[in-house]
């Protein structure tokens, strides 16, 4: 915390203080339906196993951040989602900030933190796609980087330089997935990065429950394949995104985002995605609230019947600080040429312990 830069603690070294874990179990059950097929599924299992080694403060200005995620229904089944060293100097009013290693792609704050719920905005995990994905999304990949910033009172800015993606092979498709460097990034099944991707993230609260403004932007660059072909091509791209909140009565706080993107296809030419999303929450008691989202995507501005829409109810209760249990329910439609739509339902559960 911020009022705690620069002070010495009196209490005795305890490793364990620096060590916690969480699991996730996730039961859920889904339709979709495209004209007059429809299919469903059903599903009960471990999300995720996660450890947090070596995480806290160390002395009056570093600190760490370890997070490793097994995941047995992820890909890949072992995930380092953070790994990076911080020092802040200064005090609680105004100091820098930097940090180095793997960490997730930023930190935000009321509307750009992290959702109450499950999902996140469509607009941060979808990719632009125009006649193909260009597989960058905003969030999801967790790269190595140096990141460093000022926090001046209210205002919090950051400027990292990234690793970015690589893009492989996998049962004859291509994945995408962050370079974390060395052997925790896979082959690249075409040319790797030329220069590092660059970050700009800006917070500044409005408000101590939550109420502020954020601005993200990021400029990247990725080598997609070129179809039919063994060559590739690169996608020097941009993404834009402003978000909003505010706790506008004691038991109503709203949040809004709205994100734009630009990328280039294999013949030169540029084409936009653009999404926005609008949630209204509740609180409950403590950390337990319910609400609702507004999402609305769409991959390429440029081209028709391709924007996705949805709708999204939760609760997520609190109990003991420790247990946390999360409801959603999601209708997502999508738009498919000619002229069809496919229509999701999806009814979730996540039991998450953190130890």
């Amino acid at each position: 915390m911020p009022e705690e830069i620069g002070a010495v603690t009196e209490e005795p070294f305890d490793i364990f203080d620096y060590i916690s874990a969480r699991i996730q179990l996730r039961a859920d059950e889904s339709r979709s339906k495209v004209g007059s097929q429809t299919s469903s599924k059903h599903q009960f299992l471990v999300q995720a196993l996660e450890f947090y080694p070596f995480t806290g403060s160390w002395g009056k200005y570093f600190s760490s951040n370890m997070k490793v995620t097994f995941a047995p229904v992820g890909s890949p089944a072992v995930a380092i989602e953070n790994a990076y060293a911080k020092v802040n100097a200064g005090n609680e009013k105004r100091f820098v900030a930097a940090r180095v290693g793997i960490f997730h792609p930023y930190d935000g704050y009321g509307a750009s933190d992290n959702p109450a719920t499950i999902s996140r905005p469509f607009f941060q995990t979808n990719a632009a796609n125009f006649n193909q994905s260009t597989f960058f999304r905003t969030w999801g990949f967790d790269q190595s980087g140096v990141e460093v910033g000022l926090d001046y009172y209210r205002t919090s800015v950051r400027f990292a330089l990234l690793n970015g993606l690589v893009l492989s092979k996998e049962d004859g498709n291509f994945v995408a997935t962050a370079a974390q460097g060395g052997p925790l990034t896979k082959p690249s099944a075409g040319p790797t990065h030329r220069r590092p991707d660059f970050q700009v993230f800006v917070n500044q609260a409005l408000h101590p429950g939550g109420g502020g403004v954020s601005f993200h932007y990021y400029h990247g660059n990725l080598a997609l394949p070129i179809s039919g072909t063994a060559n590739f091509f690169r996608n020097n791209f941009d993404r834009a995104a402003i978000y909003a909140s505010y706790p506008v009565a004691k038991r109503l706080r709203l949040f809004t985002g709205y994100q734009r993107g630009r990328d280039r296809t294999a013949t030169g030419l540029t084409f936009s995605s653009a999404g926005a999303f609008a949630e209204a929450s509740i609180p409950i008691h403590g950390l337990t609230e319910a609400g609702v989202r507004c999402d609305w995507f769409d991959p390429a501005i440029n081209k028709q019947d391709d924007a996705l829409k949805g709708s999204t109810a939760y609760v997520n209760a609190w109990f003991f600080n420790q247990l946390r249990v999360v409801a959603e329910y999601q209708h997502k439609a999508t738009r498919l040429p000619p002229a069809t739509t496919q229509k999701e339902d999806a009814f979730q559960v996540r039991i998450i312990y953190i130890k």
